[in-house]
């Protein structure tokens, strides 16, 4: 066995990396098509495939408004609650240099302006407009 160097191994693995991802592709390719035949063959739906009605990110998005826990959409089907870390395409729309009250919808915009008025208030001890006073808890000193 030739001695090789450490270069040439690298290299050679390098080509035999670009090669598998070459047959891969391939291979993907074809399972893909076979895929898509047997969908049409047996008319399958993704209900069939996937044991539900409908699938993807906007059905995930409108559910998720439905229940009324999104405080923030793209109108693409993203959507954050406003809670934990930003999702991936609202940390790059905040790059991008938007705002994340261009991403309110629904009643959030009305009450993100109302937020400054009910903070104002809170501080001076009486009712937020348009909220009802709350039960004030006394200290147990």
């Amino acid at each position: 066995m030739a001695t090789q160097s450490y270069a040439q191994i690298q290299s050679q693995i390098a080509e035999l990396a670009a090669q598998a991802e070459k047959l891969k592709a391939e291979e993907i390719a074809g399972v893909v098509a076979r895929i898509k035949q047997d969908i049409a063959t047996y008319g399958l739906s993704a209900q069939d495939l996937f044991g539900r009605k409908s699938f993807g990110a906007r059905t995930k998005a409108r559910a998720t408004v439905v229940a009324g826990a999104a405080k923030y959409a793209d109108g693409k089907g993203g959507v954050y609650g406003g809670r934990g870390p930003h999702p991936k395409w609202l940390r790059e729309a905040l790059a991008a240099g938007k705002k994340l009250e261009d991403f309110l919808f629904g009643g959030a915009k009305a009450d993100a302006a109302a937020e400054p008025a009910r903070k104002a208030a809170a501080k001076k001890g009486k009712a937020a407009p348009g909220r009802k006073p709350g039960r004030q808890v006394k200290s147990a000193r």
